[in-house]
């Protein structure tokens, strides 16, 4: 089956995510692993072949830390890293990936989360 023609919307997208994606110092695997999917389905991302969906699309602006406008490219917009001091792509692998898994959990999934974190239960 041939590839589809990808637009310059299409290219756009998967150019901003890669930059995200360097930035932070993931792999195209790691950002597969922490959303849960397959590397290629996330390659396909990336090379604009296909589009996440809403929730994924969500999960990713959650792990990078902007906003959905700055991966969109829908305006010139674009948000820093949430923690200004120790910005995501400053840390370690691993702390990175804590993050990053972090940052893609509901609200009620942290809030237990950091419970037990408080309670050293983890």
């Amino acid at each position: 089956m041939p590839k589809r023609k990808t637009s310059s919307v299409d290219q756009n997208f998967g150019k901003k995510l890669v930059k995200y994606r360097k930035l932070c110092g993931f792999t195209q695997q790691q950002v597969a692993d922490l959303l849960n999917l397959n590397r290629t389905t996330y390659t396909k991302y990336e090379t604009g072949v296909s589009e996440p969906s809403f929730d994924i699309l969500k999960k990713i602006v959650n792990m990078y830390g902007v906003d959905v406008n700055a991966v969109l490219g829908q305006e010139s917009f674009e948000k820093n890293l949430s923690d200004f001091i120790m910005p995501m792509y400053n840390l370690t692998k691993s702390e990175r990936e804590l993050i990053g898994l972090y940052r893609i959990l509901s609200p009620e999934e942290k809030e237990k989360l950091m419970e037990k974190i408080k309670k050293h239960e983890i």
